[in-house]
């Protein structure tokens, strides 16, 4: 086994088991743990408070008591969240952090309290007007607020030394997913859709520092090998995750290459830096007001069509994928304005409705198979 595959195998095990992960951190360091429901909780404050973030992106798992908490239409992330708060999946985290970035969220965090009461859940409210300078400071204090909460639950102070270390090193890390983007692109043989998502999701259940290694790592030995650009359809994909598994074997059935993502699960998640401040609050602020693309935050320019388009002619995509979460709002809200813009860049795409908890992906099957034939023939 290689060097490669051996990091890969490593990867998929932190992003199969997380459950064992959080246990794991806390039996070693003595140390709590902390959810991060998406998106756009600022992890580093988790971080500089000596505690482990712990990603919650719902799972492949059966619905059968959200329904007795939120609407049976809410997306599946959604759902699968509660599901498995009701369940007692989430019983090893000492807290969870909750943005209400949409209608479903803005319920979420109440459920969550009924279903789980052991669990201190909090809430974060993030702006509408986030560029102006009363936006910044309005983020700011959020999350100060909920460095006071996580300072009661762990008894660490947040200190503006740690914050800003904290965000420093999440830069580095945001900066070498985004590098490894870019070499994996030219290493279709070696990383698929499923490895390249074991990537990504691995990140979620580990210190970043460690993730930080295990990323450069890979991509160093992945620069050493000759490219491949693989022999089929290299693709922008877009939405807000490409689970469940089967969907991204079905990818690599038909030999498609991510040569980039406007994924909030992946790349939306590395994409923008955080800038300079003496204030570290304030660094987190000015980050969120500088974020674009995202159907979570308010964007009345709407830039996401322009952003997936810059990403297909920088890396020569053949095309996009669009995925939708089923029921999921604000990304249904941004496809038309993207589908007009890949249509006045006469870039081809193909737009394909999911859930975490699909039972067949047949259907997609065949889409996906005929979009793969058409993008070859041109």
């Amino acid at each position: 086994m290689s060097r490669i595959d051996e990091i890969l195998k490593e990867m998929e095990y932190i992003a199969h088991h997380p459950a064992q992960m959080v246990m794991k951190f806390k039996s070693e360091t003595g140390k709590k743990a902390v959810g991060i429901a998406p998106i756009h909780c600022a992890e580093e404050v988790v971080h500089a408070a000596g505690m482990l973030p712990v990603g919650l992106w719902g799972g492949q798992t059966t619905i059968t008591r959200a329904t007795e908490y939120v609407q049976a239409f809410c997306c599946s992330i959604a759902k699968a969240i509660m599901e498995l708060s009701a369940a007692g999946a989430y019983k090893h985290l000492d807290a969870i952090i909750f943005p209400e970035t949409c209608d479903t969220f803005r319920v979420i965090p109440l459920m969550m309290r009924i279903a789980d009461p052991l669990t201190p859940v909090i809430g974060l409210v993030l702006p509408d007007n986030r560029k102006i300078q009363a936006g910044i400071e309005y983020t700011a204090n959020e999350y100060r607020s909920i460095s006071k909460r996580l300072e009661e639950i762990t008894g660490n102070k947040v200190t503006d030394e740690s914050l800003h270390a904290s965000i420093e090193l999440y830069n580095k890390h945001h900066a070498a997913m985004m590098n490894f983007f870019d070499v994996a692109a030219d290493h279709a043989d070696v990383i698929t859709p499923y490895w390249r998502h074991q990537v990504v999701k691995s990140s979620y259940y580990v210190l970043k520092e460690k993730h930080l290694a295990m990323v450069e790592e890979l991509t160093a030995e992945l620069s050493a090998l000759p490219v491949n650009k693989g022999k089929g359809p290299r693709v922008v994909v877009t939405g807000i995750m490409t689970e469940p598994d089967q969907l991204l074997h079905l990818f690599g059935e038909f030999g498609y290459t991510f040569v980039a993502d406007d994924l909030a699960q992946s790349s939306r998640q590395f994409r923008t830096p955080t800038p300079e401040d003496p204030d570290p609050f304030i660094r987190l602020g000015k980050r969120f007001a500088a974020f674009e693309g995202c159907s979570c935050v308010c964007d009345p320019d709407k830039l996401r069509g322009k952003i997936i388009t810059d990403m297909v002619k920088k890396q020569q995509a053949d095309g996009v994928v669009v995925l939708i979460l089923k029921f999921c709002d604000p990304e249904e809200y941004d496809y038309p304005f993207i589908k007009q813009d890949l249509e006045d860049a006469g870039i081809p795409h193909l737009y394909l409705e999911i859930e975490q908890q699909m039972d067949s992906v047949e259907q997609l099957r065949t889409r996906l198979q005929a979009f793969s034939e058409m993008l070859m023939d041109r």
